[in-house]
């Protein structure tokens, strides 16, 4: 990568920036978009590109949502599509149009937004197309298997001044907002630690090979990915494959978790990062460690990520906890409390997960796509969040403490680090 592309991108991100974050702005867009258009009242219209697990739970809660008409399901795995299309039917009364290739979706005039729940190494691309195509996009994370690719989602939501939301739907949960009001009302006095924690990665053993599904376009499904033959692991546990994710639960759980401690402590860039892990119960053909420790610093404030067996504080088997001057918060998706009591700050409950896809933060996206307005995970956001789990996964590779350029997104004095920070895309697929 050459200074001239890191200048270009530099300036690209300063541009973008500085137009979302103005005083009242909106994302403005060259041409004229049906979304542009749409009145307060009017239904978004929709399609969910990917209709597996996540996919299903977001085409439940669309079919319902009265705020889009769901027209259109997707997914190279025909049986998948076929399926989405009978449960939008039962729920809402009417079918949708069922694709096999997301292209037919994208050349879709009437379609406002599409939804992109797929699997890791498709959110960079299919985000970039649907914004060249004119349609909003709401994508699940981690943004991106790799810090430039997350660039260039940001940088194109801005040249085409598209609508892009991440689905780190706990920036939704009140649970969540009420915990960094606290916070930021200075009631556990100034954060200068913060813990994430989960479990650990399953364990895997090698790729099984086999015939390819009926129905299945294989050559699709792997897209930009590297070419490999099919595999049920790899189309059903493509978490654990570095050709499709990157750190099983570092980038799973830890874009949920680092988005809330970036919200909490108001930094999202951090100077540097450090992590050890390892396969201790050997776990032979494993892609990902077992156990992870990483720790980041930030401005005024030092962030470690726990990913250990049994691991659980005051019986929370994941969470954040941010340490203060004065007390400690902890918070997951069911409650948070406050220590010492003397604080005087009750525990207080939240409402029931009911879905992974959260409504509230399917409408805040919808509204967005209605008014221009930034959504409360908008893509820059969901970047900043994803970053650190990444360059945490470099630091387990390269074995070594990396200083962080969050400017020029690069590592300092390091290019063996930076080399990956970007990946090769399989022909015909590019940025």
């Amino acid at each position: 990568m050459t200074n001239v592309r890191l200048r270009r991108r530099e300036i690209l991100r300063q541009a973008g920036s500085a137009a979302l974050l103005a005083a009242g702005g909106t994302i403005g867009f060259p041409g004229i978009a049906r979304a542009a258009r749409l009145a307060p009242s009017e239904k978004v219209r929709i399609a969910v590109i990917g209709c597996g697990g996540m996919g299903t739970r977001h085409i439940e809660a669309l079919a319902v949502n009265p705020n889009c008409d769901l027209a259109a399901v997707c997914d190279c795995f025909t049986p998948r599509y076929e399926n989405a299309v009978a449960v939008v039917k039962k729920l809402s009364g009417k079918a949708p149009d069922g694709y096999q290739d997301f292209r037919r979706v994208l050349d879709r005039a009437d379609i406002d937004a599409v939804f992109a729940p797929l699997p890791d190494h498709w959110h960079p691309l299919m985000t970039i197309l649907g914004c060249e195509a004119g349609k909003d996009v709401y994508v699940e994370k981690p943004a991106s298997p790799t810090v430039a690719e997350g660039r260039a989602m940001v940088d194109a939501a801005r040249r085409y001044g598209r609508v892009v939301q991440l689905g780190t739907q706990q920036r939704s949960m009140p649970i969540f907002q009420e915990a960094v009001r606290l916070i930021h009302e200075g009631r556990i006095g100034k954060v200068t630690s913060a813990t994430c924690w989960v479990g650990v990665n399953g364990t895997r053993v090698g790729f099984t090979t086999g015939p390819v599904p009926a129905g299945l376009d294989w050559d699709l499904w792997l897209g930009p990915a590297p070419w490999a033959p099919y595999s049920a692991d790899r189309q059903f546990g493509f978490m654990g494959c570095q050709d499709y994710a990157r750190g099983g639960e570092l980038t799973n759980w830890g874009v949920h978790l680092m988005d809330i401690v970036h919200w909490g402590i108001r930094q999202d860039r951090p100077l540097s990062v450090q992590a050890v892990g390892g396969l201790h119960r050997g776990s032979a053909g494993s892609e990902n460690y077992e156990t992870v420790d990483a720790v980041w610093e930030y401005p005024g404030c030092t962030v470690t990520w726990e990913q250990r067996h049994k691991n659980e504080y005051n019986g929370r088997s994941y969470g954040i906890k941010f340490q203060g001057t004065e007390g400690v918060l902890l918070v997951d998706r069911g409650s948070y409390e406050v220590h010492p009591e003397s604080l005087g700050i009750k525990r207080v409950e939240g409402e029931p997960e009911r879905s992974w896809a959260n409504p509230p933060h399917h409408n805040n996206f919808f509204e967005s796509v209605r008014t221009r307005k930034p959504p409360v995970a908008e893509i820059e956001q969901g970047h900043r969040s994803t970053t650190p789990l990444l360059i945490a996964g470099i630091a387990l590779k390269t074995r070594r403490k990396l200083n962080w350029d969050a400017e020029t997104e690069t590592f300092l004095r390091d290019e063996a680090a930076n080399r990956y920070l970007s990946r090769a895309y399989r022909a015909p697929w590019h940025l």
